[in-house]
């Protein structure tokens, strides 16, 4: 297995790490136009969307934070499958990438239930349980290091 320099690691570590904070700083925007448009719309009439579609839509939140924990474990799988350290780290930054982008559109789906409905409690749930898998799935650096050939790093799980 051949190994990267740790100053890539180390630049990998921190571009991932910054967009995956840019990805979840972008949650608290949802939550705050969502809390606008329904303190605007206060006492006008919201159009009804049927309890079985709100529930439906809310349960497909859920099943996102699902997907997006899978899609992370199987990229990250991918990942460690890769020839040279270069694209072995560089396909982890692409899984944390992509299981962020996920994660966040349970969130959206919150503002859209919430835009919908007029109740902010969707929103601010499905950004809640949002953030909580991102930061429980933030990307490690002991994993970059793993995958770019440091013998001594935790292993990937």
């Amino acid at each position: 297995m051949d190994t990267a320099p740790p100053p890539l690691v180390d630049a990998t570590a921190r571009v991932t790490s910054l967009i995956c904070f840019a990805i979840m700083a972008s949650i608290p925007f949802y939550v705050a136009i969502a809390w606008i448009v329904v303190g605007q719309s206060e006492g006008a009439a919201v159009a009804a969307l049927p309890p079985v579609l709100t529930w439906a839509l809310g349960a497909v939140g859920i099943v996102m934070l699902v997907v997006a924990q899978a899609v992370w474990g199987a990229m990250k799988r991918t990942a460690t499958t890769k020839p040279t350290a270069f694209e072995r780290i560089n396909a982890y930054r692409i899984a944390a990438i992509v299981s962020f982008a996920l994660r966040e559109s349970v969130a959206i789906i919150g503002l859209v239930i919430t835009m919908l409905t007029g109740d902010m409690r969707w929103c601010m749930a499905l950004a809640a349980a949002a953030l909580l898998a991102m930061l429980l799935g933030w990307p490690r650096r002991a994993d970059m290091q793993r995958l770019a050939g440091d013998p001594a790093a935790a292993p990937i799980g």
